[in-house]
């Protein structure tokens, strides 16, 4: 059996559908994940996004996209030109493969408005070009 409805806020056995808009509603307290990918971990290159929300950076995370090799690489977060404290990843080169995960946790400079640059600055002594894909994990404020 088929049954057509014409109204889209209509479903079968009396069930209804209702609509909300929200407007300038502020979501204090949720987390928000900003994306940033670095091409490679060879050398010093400032890796950046746009951030598009306010509130505290409360986690960082990447994960590496093949084995390094030599040595260790570091990716140094910062918001604008300050760098966050305790802000540093250390992706380890022994047993490094794909899919390695490496995460550090904020304790200060960590506040961030919406339209700061956050940043990657390459470090360490890795000569494989290999990238690294992450995020900022953000608690928002407003």
């Amino acid at each position: 059996m088929s049954t057509q409805h014409d109204d889209p806020h209509s479903f079968p056995h009396g069930i209804t559908a209702a609509s909300l808009t929200l407007t300038s509603a502020s979501i204090i307290g949720m987390k928000a994940y900003v994306q940033i990918t670095a091409t490679s971990l060879v050398g010093t290159t400032v890796y950046s996004v746009i951030c598009p929300y306010a509130g505290t950076v409360t986690a960082i995370k990447s994960v590496l996209q093949d084995a390094l090799a030599t040595g260790n690489a570091t990716l140094t977060a910062k918001i604008n030109a300050t760098a966050i404290t305790t802000g540093v990843l250390t992706i380890t080169q022994a047993a490094s493969a794909a899919g390695d995960i490496d995460s550090c946790t904020p304790s200060a400079a960590r506040t961030v408005a919406a339209g700061d640059l956050l940043s990657w600055t390459v470090g360490g002594t890795n000569d494989a070009v290999v990238g690294a894909t992450g995020y900022f994990e953000i608690t928002r404020t407003a």
